[in-house]
């Protein structure tokens, strides 16, 4: 395979874990970050590449950082998705969400 379509595709199944991290069709992913559907299939799938317009629309849309969609690093890639799923939620189901982090964090650190 050649570099540039290994390159792709890399890229492609990033967007798609994005996408997927995020609860999101391709449809409703394609339509939160003004792209075609068609396009963001074939873009996931390895077949198209992707401009920097196209990657700000997707990184604008899913609110995160280009650093996992181009290099791989997932530095700040979880916090970004913790937010962005945050944000989505009703202003009133926000307080719970940050008990319920937090009992997470809590029981997680316990000592064994």
């Amino acid at each position: 395979m050649e570099p540039a379509k290994d390159y792709n595709l890399m890229v492609g199944l990033r967007i798609r874990e994005v996408r997927e991290s995020l609860g999101l069709t391709r449809e409703q992913f394609s339509i939160r970050c003004d792209i075609s559907e068609s396009f963001l299939t074939a873009v996931e799938r390895g077949d198209k590449s992707i401009t920097s317009k196209t990657l700000f629309k997707i990184c604008t849309g899913a609110n995160i950082t280009p650093n996992y969609i181009i290099l791989g690093s997932e530095k700040g890639y979880e916090m970004d998705i913790i937010l962005e799923l945050f944000n989505g939620l009703d202003q009133k189901y926000q307080p719970l969400a940050v008990k319920l982090l937090s009992a997470y964090v809590e029981a997680v650190n316990m000592p064994k």
